[in-house]
């Protein structure tokens, strides 16, 4: 995890330095809504998807003609929730390096995602569903597509698959769908 986290670093000090134009660089701030469960033979059952949101920051580097690299930095609340019983509110920071393919106004995107766990409480769970002792550390893969709707706002939606289990000796991981608008800061 530290070499992941010394890669980010590096890559936001390399594509700063690199961004000497203006129209290979730009910084912007995004939101949205999340929709996420825990996944995984240990899941919760009867459950349904908890409703979270997420903000943060990004750059974008322009690559070539059609790519972009663009570093994120995001909290996001995520979790699970059971009907009449309770819910987890797990929240992360997450840090996506997201490889971006433009084409005209449409753009697809994937690339891994680190999670650094900042909050988890699960008061309201009965305790013979309440989980403990979660990873301070997630490592994810995240898929999206998105459209330009101006020069300066983008509307996308991604999927973040999680490849680690968030407990100890549980089998269990985060699925977001996440939809959102990102602002870019000229």
């Amino acid at each position: 995890m530290k070499s992941f986290v010394s890669m980010c670093i590096f890559l936001i000090i390399y594509s700063h330095s690199y961004a000497q134009k203006k129209e290979n660089f730009q910084f912007g701030i995004k939101g949205g809504i999340n929709y996420a469960e825990l996944l995984g033979r240990d899941a919760l059952p009867d459950k349904d998807r908890k409703v979270g949101y997420s903000f943060g920051l990004y750059t974008n580097h322009k690559l070539s003609e059609h790519f972009k690299l663009q570093p994120e930095i995001i909290w996001s609340l995520q979790g699970d929730e059971i009907e009449n019983k309770g819910r987890y509110n797990i929240s992360y920071i997450n840090i996506p390096i997201m490889l971006k393919w433009h084409k005209g106004k449409f753009y697809t995107e994937t690339g891994p995602q680190l999670g650094i766990l900042t909050i988890n409480t699960s008061n309201t769970m009965p305790d013979n569903l309440r989980l403990e002792n979660f990873d301070t550390f997630d490592f994810l893969l995240n898929a999206g597509v998105g459209y330009e709707i101006s020069e300066d706002w983008t509307l996308g939606i991604r999927y973040t698959h999680g490849l680690t289990n968030l407990v100890k000796g549980l089998n269990l991981k985060n699925s977001v769908f996440y939809i959102g608008f990102a602002y870019n800061i000229h």
